[in-house]
């Protein structure tokens, strides 16, 4: 008799984990319809460039001298000062 009470009690705490483990685990994503996430689209990327504020211009320009190899004209810090303890 106590066996059968004690694996009932476990058999139901265990439904309960389940149960409650279960509201924890909703999803939050956001479902993109037509695949839309595999596309990658150039205009997208556009927009989102242009509302984060990039100059889609200087980006082009960046990008045409890295595909012909030419060196950038940003300039990297000079490190740290010697005569700075």
């Amino acid at each position: 008799m106590a066996s059968r009470v004690a694996s009932t009690s476990r058999a139901m705490i265990l439904l309960l984990m389940v149960l409650f483990s279960a509201i924890f685990l909703t999803s939050e994503a956001r479902i993109l319809k037509g695949g839309q996430a595999l596309q990658g689209n150039a205009n997208n990327s556009r927009h989102l460039l242009l509302e984060l504020g990039f100059d889609l211009s200087k980006l082009e320009h960046y990008q045409r001298l890295s595909t012909l190899g030419v060196p950038s004209d940003r300039l990297s810090p000079g490190g740290p000062d010697p005569h700075h303890h």
